[in-house]
């Protein structure tokens, strides 16, 4: 295939995505519904290639664009076609998916919608964003506790998992807090109010990313492995970020818009400092 538009490796996309500030650029996952419910980059946009030409229209034409796929192939195609329809700025992400190295949200677009979607302003985001923090974080403490019991609790294994999980849990503390000052600048006047009709603004059981506790259990067979509790942290920052976006698409509410990608991108800086953990087990 003779390629019209840029090829960049996974490195270069990521850094061009980094660049650019959120709801600024367009992610596009160009493989089919089963592919993109098995794992996407958080905030992808997704049309399946064969349904690109129909609904190319709902992409900005003006915003630069990254497509990707499964490895590389129909994303040069997705991206050769928005190029002829004049988008102006298009590259394709060599390697796609499979080279990708970075953390996946999984499951469908609608995933975990339900629990934003009946927020009407920026200040009933907030609460519903802090019930599930709360929650998340009350889950981590619950796994330091799962850690430090288990049948590793005797090698240094289990204590530091347990570890782990409270820092996690301090993290879900401090973004509680940041979240209630969000809701301050917004107009928000009595905090203790905020935070108590937080505490019922989503079903019980539902973590930050909107999904419930039984999705993310799955993702821990070991309480006391830490590679396991990584995983699991950086899966759940990764559907928080990727809930967020999708629930931005498309918004009117200029306030809404801009409170949900504020959310995100305190998840996206939530995965950076998990992932600079995974590389050098650096301190938070």
């Amino acid at each position: 295939m003779n390629s019209t538009v840029p090829q960049i490796p996974v490195a270069e996309a990521r850094a061009l995505l980094d660049s650019v500030r959120l709801g600024q650029h367009t992610l596009l996952d160009v493989r089919q519904d089963f592919e993109y419910a098995e794992g996407h980059i958080p905030g992808a946009t997704h049309i399946p290639l064969p349904e690109l030409a129909d609904r190319a229209s709902e992409l900005d034409p003006v915003l630069p664009a990254v497509v990707y796929c499964r490895s590389g192939a129909r994303s040069l195609a997705g991206a050769n076609l928005l190029s002829g329809l004049g988008f102006r700025d298009v590259v394709s992400m060599q390697g796609g998916i499979l080279a990708w190295d970075g953390a996946q949200a999984q499951g469908p677009f609608d995933l975990g919608l339900s629990a934003l979607l009946s927020a009407q302003n920026a200040l009933e985001l907030l609460e519903r964003a802090w019930g599930m923090e709360l929650a998340l974080g009350e889950y981590y403490s619950a796994l330091a506790g799962k850690a430090g019991n288990s049948d590793a609790a005797d090698t240094a294994d289990g204590a530091e998992v347990a570890a782990l999980f409270l820092r996690l849990a301090g993290f879900e503390d401090k973004h509680r807090r940041t979240l209630a000052e969000i809701w301050k600048r917004l107009g928000g006047a009595d905090v203790a109010a905020f935070e108590e009709r937080a505490r019922t603004a989503v079903a019980p059981g539902v973590l930050e990313g909107g999904v419930g506790v039984g999705d993310y259990l799955g993702l821990l067979g070991d309480p006391a492995s830490m590679p396991e509790a990584l995983e699991l942290a950086m899966a759940v920052e990764a559907q928080a970020q990727d809930l967020y976006l999708r629930r931005a698409k498309g918004e009117a509410d200029p306030d809404l818009r801009r409170t949900l990608l504020l959310l995100a991108g305190e998840e996206k800086a939530h995965l950076k400092v998990l992932g600079a953990f995974v590389d050098g087990r650096k301190s938070f």
